[in-house]
């Protein structure tokens, strides 16, 4: 089986084989990656990849899979942001329940 060099940045260069590599390709803009976890350290490297790489790889039998941007990237935000004080406020309510009762009793105004 084939190995492939590939560099880790707390390793250096180690060697892969084939099924330790999987090759991304972004279809909303086309941008490509490929993935590995290091052999030696375990963690888990990312690099982006120009199509020749890709196409290197992948004619040597890396796994390719395909993915999209999320859609809500492309929808259109109006108003402010949300501020730091309000998402305080928000992790509070969390804490102490009161927003899952404000939500129960939203629900329930709108059943009626």
């Amino acid at each position: 089986m084939p190995l492939i060099k590939a560099s880790c940045p707390t390793c250096g260069d180690v060697e892969l084989t084939l099924d330790q590599i999987r090759v991304l390709v972004c279809s909303s803009d086309g941008q490509a990656s490929y993935n590995f976890r290091c052999p030696t350290c375990a963690v888990r490297v990312s690099k982006p990849a120009e199509k020749a790489v890709v196409d290197i790889l992948v004619s040597a039998g890396v796994a390719l899979s395909f993915w999209r941007m999320p859609s809500e990237l492309e929808e259109e935000h109006a108003g402010d942001p949300i501020s730091y004080d309000e998402l305080m406020q928000f992790h509070y309510d969390l804490a102490d329940g009161s927003f899952f009762e404000w939500l129960s009793e939203s629900a329930r105004k709108r059943e009626e």
